[in-house]
């Protein structure tokens, strides 16, 4: 497990990854033209995107050369509350000069819902960079922390954490009685760095099991091993792990 980089609120925690997201983005452009993100739920990653809308940081990044995807998708329609994509849309998107073509939301309907996963990986495959085995590979994926351990909407007990070909499917979370459209670890695990943005004191406790038994087979332990993975968390957060 890498060394957290834990920060002392919220705030402080959107303020430095916006400059660094920024600057990892500039890198990429600058080393192969463009930078490929990809865009997490959640109210942590939505300061994130605050922070960016910022005038004094939109004018830092030419819009013009990123394409921004998502990490999953809940089957709800594009402008409802509890959409990915509504969130990141009035958070960051309305309020940045990037353009509509290079937004790549995930269309999620119930009844055609592995239909709409097919179509996200042609879309991938169509606009991100490929990686080795035909998965995408992007420059920066950004991720959330469930408080039992999922990411994106990786599940613990769903179907979905072993599927080892497709970069997106579709899962059923028995749990939460709903259809979800997410990435895959075989894309996960191509992209060039990956960060796990937790706040709170309501993840306290996963960030402590996930520390003190690295053999709990939670979703997010199959990425733990990647030496591009960060974590940062707010002191909240991290107030179990043995630091």
């Amino acid at each position: 497990m890498t060394t957290p980089h834990v920060y002392p609120d919220p705030e402080s925690l959107a303020r430095r990854l916006a400059d660094r997201l920024i600057d990892h983005a500039r890198q990429c452009i600058g080393a192969r033209g463009a930078a490929h993100l990809v865009l997490a739920g959640g109210s942590t990653p939505r300061h994130l995107y605050g922070e960016l809308a910022r005038p004094e940081r939109r004018g830092q990044l030419d819009w013009s050369r990123v394409h921004l995807y998502f990490g999953d998708e809940r089957c709800v329609p594009p402008d409802h509350p509890d959409s990915n994509y509504h969130m990141a849309q009035v958070a960051l998107l309305e309020q940045v000069p990037i353009p509509e073509a290079q937004v790549h939301p995930i269309p999620a309907r119930m009844e055609r819902v592995r239909h709409d996963a097919a179509a996200y990986a042609r879309e991938l495959a169509r606009h991100a960079p490929a990686g080795s085995g035909g998965q995408p590979r992007f420059d920066l994926v950004l991720l959330g922390l469930g408080e039992d351990g999922h990411t994106a909407s990786l599940f613990p007990g769903t179907c979905i954490l072993n599927e080892r070909e497709r970069a997106v499917a579709a899962v059923y979370v028995p749990r939460l009685k709903s259809w979800r459209i997410s990435l895959t670890y075989p894309a996960l695990r191509q992209a060039r760095a990956l960060w796990i943005l937790t706040t709170g004191a309501a993840k306290a406790d996963i960030l402590g099991r996930i520390w003190r038994e690295p053999g709990a087979g939670l979703p997010i332990q199959a990425l733990a091993d990647l030496e591009n993975l960060e974590w940062h968390l707010d002191a909240a957060a991290a107030e179990q792990i043995p630091l």
